[in-house]
C-alpha cells in the first residue's frame, strides 16, 4: 500500500468508525466499537507501532493523520457515554440540563498553510519597508515576455511552458510581469514585492502543477549593489526555513544580468545527499539577479542612474521545505485530514 493509499485508508477508518457509532448506541454495543477501532490490535494501532518503518518525510503526515483520526473517535466515544448516562439515568437530581457535561467542541479554524506562508512572507519583507504590489493573472506578451528582455524570437520563451488564449493573450507564467508595471507607474527608489498565482503548461507530478504562486520581489534605486541582494536573500530563507547554509551559484535569466540562485542546505538530508535534493546536498529556492538595463529602458528608467536587484520566490515549494511536505498536490487535495496537521 503506497503512501496516499494508506492515508486515504485512515480517513476511511475514521469515517467507518463514526458510522458505526451512530448505529449502535447502547452501552455495551458502544465498548465494542470502540476497542474494534482503537483496541490494542486495531487498524490504527498497528500503523502506530510501524511508523518507524516510513520515509522520514512521510513519517510526520502519516503519524499525524493516524493521531488525529484516534483523537476524533476517542471524542465521539467519550461524548456518547456522556449521552447515554444521561437518558439511562433515573435519578430525579440528574438534570435535564447538566452544566457540566462537555459541551460541543468548536472546530479552531487555521489558515491554509500556503496562505500562512504567504501572510509570514508578506509581513517579512514590509517590516523592511517593502511595499506589497499586484498585477493582473492574465497578461498580454510585452509584459510577460518582451519588457523583460525576452523578445519574440528569444530561446529563453522555451523555458516557460506558456498557455496561449485565443485573443493572444497569456495566463502569466511569472509575477515579474508586475516588475515593468509598477516601474512605469511609480518613481524609483521602490521597494515591492509581488505575491499572486502563475501558470505553464506543466506535466503534474509531486512537485510540479499547471498553476502555482510566486513572490517576485524588486527593490531599484541609486545605490544599490549585488551585497544588498545576497543580504536581504540570505535573512528571508533563514526566516522563513531556518536556513543556516546557503550559497549562490550563476545562472542566466534574460532580465537579469548578473543572473544568481540561491541554494539552501538540504532539510531533508542535511546536505548528506538524498532523493530530493538529487544528491547534491543543495535545494534551488530563490532565481535572482541584478535588474537588466534593457529591463530599466523598457520602463522609461535610466540604468545610468538607477540600479536594483529582483528574485522571484515559488513560494508553494517554500511550504514544502517549511513542513517537510513530500507532494506538492496534498495541498491542493482540500483533504482536511491533510490541512488539519498543519
Amino acid at each position: 500500500m503506497d503512501n496516499n493509499e494508506l492515508i486515504k485508508k485512515i480517513e476511511t477508518v475514521l469515517n467507518n468508525a463514526k458510522a458505526e457509532f451512530n448505529e449502535k448506541i447502547n452501552e455495551k454495543n458502544l465498548d465494542e466499537v470502540y476497542k474494534n477501532y482503537l483496541g490494542k490490535n486495531s487498524f490504527l494501532n498497528n500503523i502506530s507501532r510501524s511508523i518507524s518503518e516510513y520515509e522520514p518525510e512521510i513519517r510526520k503526515i502519516i503519524g499525524m493523520s493516524v493521531n488525529n483520526a484516534k483523537i476524533k473517535i476517542e471524542e465521539i466515544y467519550k461524548n456518547l457515554k456522556e449521552q447515554i448516562k444521561y437518558e439511562n439515568s433515573s435519578n430525579d437530581s440528574y438534570s435535564k440540563i447538566d452544566l457540566s457535561l462537555p459541551g460541543v467542541k468548536i472546530t479552531q479554524f487555521h489558515k491554509h498553510p500556503i496562505t500562512a506562508v504567504l501572510d509570514e512572507t508578506v509581513e517579512f519583507f514590509t517590516s523592511m519597508g517593502f511595499e506589497v504590489v499586484e498585477g493582473p493573472e492574465i497578461e498580454t506578451a510585452y509584459y510577460n515576455f518582451d519588457a523583460l528582455n525576452i523578445p519574440d524570437n528569444h530561446p529563453a520563451r522555451d523555458v516557460w511552458d506558456t498557455f496561449y488564449l485565443k485573443n493572444g493573450l497569456i495566463p502569466r507564467t511569472h509575477t515579474s510581469s508586475v516588475q515593468v508595471r509598477t516601474m512605469e507607474t511609480k518613481k524609483p527608489p521602490l521597494r515591492v514585492i509581488a505575491p499572486g498565482r502563475c501558470y505553464r503548461y506543466e506535466s503534474v507530478d509531486a512537485t510540479h502543477l499547471f498553476m502555482f504562486n510566486q513572490v517576485e520581489g524588486l527593490f531599484v534605486d541609486k545605490n544599490v549593489k549585488l551585497s544588498d541582494l545576497k543580504g536581504i536573500l540570505e535573512a528571508t530563507v533563514k526566516h522563513l526555513l531556518g536556513a543556516k547554509k546557503t550559497r549562490f551559484r550563476p545562472a542566466f535569466y534574460p532580465f537579469v544580468e548578473p543572473g544568481l540562485d540561491l541554494d539552501i542546505e538540504c532539510v531533508f538530508c542535511g546536505g548528506k545527499g538524498c532523493n530530493v535534493c538529487k544528491f547534491t546536498g543543495w535545494i534551488e529556492v530563490i532565481p535572482c539577479g541584478m535588474v537588466h538595463p534593457k529591463v530599466f529602458e523598457y520602463a522609461g528608467i535610466n540604468p545610468d542612474i538607477y540600479k536594483g536587484f529582483a528574485f522571484g520566490m515559488g513560494f508553494d515549494r517554500l511550504v514544502m521545505l517549511k513542513y517537510n511536505v513530500n507532494d506538492l498536490r496534498l495541498l491542493y487535495s482540500g483533504n482536511m485530514d491533510v490541512l488539519n496537521q498543519f
